[in-house]
């Protein structure tokens, strides 16, 4: 049987771990003070242990993170489109020069016997080109900023979820620790009874497999916890993080947790935050723009553009010296860039029906998100207090009671699994109730509902408005 994600809240940080947490970030414990790997099957490895909170942890995604890093530059190289839509043509020079004048039989005739022509021209466009160019080069960089805060959105809430799951997978471990704990004692006098024939093999061997299966899986508990805390490495890319040798304990006020109260809500606020900061439905938003001032461009690209300049033509006509003005403008007959202009009408019937789409679906996800957190809480409260409680003050007695061989084996090995499983539902149940949480955040696109800290003075935005 596999552990699930958990989150486990009876177990809170003390005060000078909250006092502490800022000061010991990024500060590696010396070689003197080595903290175990957490495994007996590997007694000997050292990890260094670092504390780490969740308003600081942020700081570093939105500082150090390679995708958020790359997505930066990509707003910058969309910017540089607009400076680029903006500039003029370049003029164009014509020289012709003959290769072999034949009243001075010379070649490359340069002098005045020779015939030479020179001709500028600069390309105007017309119909406000430039101006509609660049207004489609800022609708697209628009779009490449709120593609960055789409991205942040996403990381933002993977942060939380890895930070909460290594905090509380740590917290599933101390249980297992204690279990096996006082399952190691019981194993221990049972094995002395045994020798004394007071108690028979069977019952020892059952002892022994429950043992077992409570280390294997705490083991692979620990496992998952290696994996959480390699993803959130790679996450906040920390130069205090990377070494493989550094354990990551989240600073976690428990309380905090149970302030959370996602019935206080509403859902139609929720809805309206969502329609004004959704990252991707500003990206729907926006698509539409740009096709509205690329049709705009395509119009204006049906004008045709003015070649102007002077020319200059030494020997070549009936005047030794000729000056002369030169114009060009293509007749659009045949091409009108009416095919351009039918794409772009279409496209912005693609992007409305997607915006309507988007709004709909975003809608939707609110709802979900909102209802099953509200479910979710209203289940975890309800038995949260007393539940785990009871169990947990049952199993010393039990554990007292089958030493004093008041109860037997068999009702002592089927307490404790019923007991095991109740604080791993009931744990499993409050890691869902926290991804519902995190999926309302996520789905309005705010920190809507967030654990309060000292250090928040307001809740903290996923993604930021235009």
């Amino acid at each position: 049987m596999l552990f699930v994600p958990v989150y486990f809240v009876t177990a809170q940080p003390t005060s000078e771990q909250e006092r502490s947490a800022n000061s010991i970030l990024n500060r590696q414990l010396s070689d003197d003070d080595p903290t175990s790997l957490g495994s007996e099957l590997y007694p000997n490895d050292v990890r260094k242990d670092i504390s780490l909170d969740l308003p600081t942890a942020e700081k570093m995604l939105w500082k150090n993170n390679l995708l958020l890093i790359a997505a930066k530059f990509q707003i910058d190289a969309k910017k540089a489109g607009i400076e680029q839509a903006g500039l003029y043509a370049n003029p164009n020079i014509f020289v012709d020069q003959s290769i072999y004048a034949e009243p001075t039989q010379r070649w490359f005739d340069f002098s005045r016997s020779g015939q030479t022509t020179y001709q500028i021209q600069q390309v105007f466009l017309l119909g406000g080109k430039i101006d509609k160019r660049v207004k489609v080069a800022e609708l697209n960089a628009k779009i490449s900023e709120q593609e960055f805060y789409d991205l942040a959105r996403a990381l933002i809430t993977r942060l939380r979820r890895t930070f909460y799951t290594i905090y509380f997978y740590r917290q599933a471990i101390n249980f297992y620790d204690k279990s096996i704990a006082s399952i190691e004692k019981t194993v221990s006098s049972s094995e002395l009874a045994y020798k004394r024939r007071a108690i028979l093999q069977a019952e020892l061997l059952r002892l022994k497999a429950l043992l077992f299966f409570l280390k294997k899986e705490r083991e692979e508990l620990g496992i998952k916890v290696y994996e959480r805390e390699a993803e959130l490495k790679v996450l906040l890319n920390e130069d205090g993080l990377r070494d493989s040798k550094v354990a990551i304990h989240s600073i976690v006020q428990a309380g905090s947790l149970e302030a959370i109260l996602p019935n206080n809500t509403n859902l139609e606020d929720l809805v309206s935050k969502a329609r004004d900061n959704r990252p991707d439905l500003k990206i729907a938003l926006q698509s539409l723009k740009y096709e509205e001032a690329n049709l705009e461009l395509q119009h204006a690209n049906a004008i045709p553009d003015l070649s102007f300049g002077p020319m200059y033509n030494r020997g070549g006509t009936a005047f030794q010296s000729y000056w002369g003005v030169t114009a060009q403008l293509n007749v659009p007959i045949f091409d009108r860039n009416q095919g351009n202009i039918k794409a772009a009408e279409k496209a912005i019937q693609v992007r409305k029906q997607e915006l309507k789409n988007r709004i709909l679906e975003v809608e939707n996800e609110v709802a979900i998100a909102y209802q099953a957190a509200r479910i979710k809480d209203a289940l975890y409260r309800r038995f949260i207090d007393t539940y785990i409680k009871d169990y947990a003050n049952l199993s010393l007695d039990m554990i007292m009671s089958y030493e004093k061989k008041y109860i037997t084996i068999l009702e002592f090995a089927d307490f404790f699994e019923t007991y095991r499983s109740s604080v791993v539902e009931m744990l499993k149940l409050q890691t869902d109730r926290m991804e519902a949480i995190e999926s309302v955040n996520y789905s309005v696109g705010l920190g809507i509902l967030i654990p309060k800290t000292n250090d928040n003075q307001s809740n903290p935005k996923q993604g930021k408005e235009d």
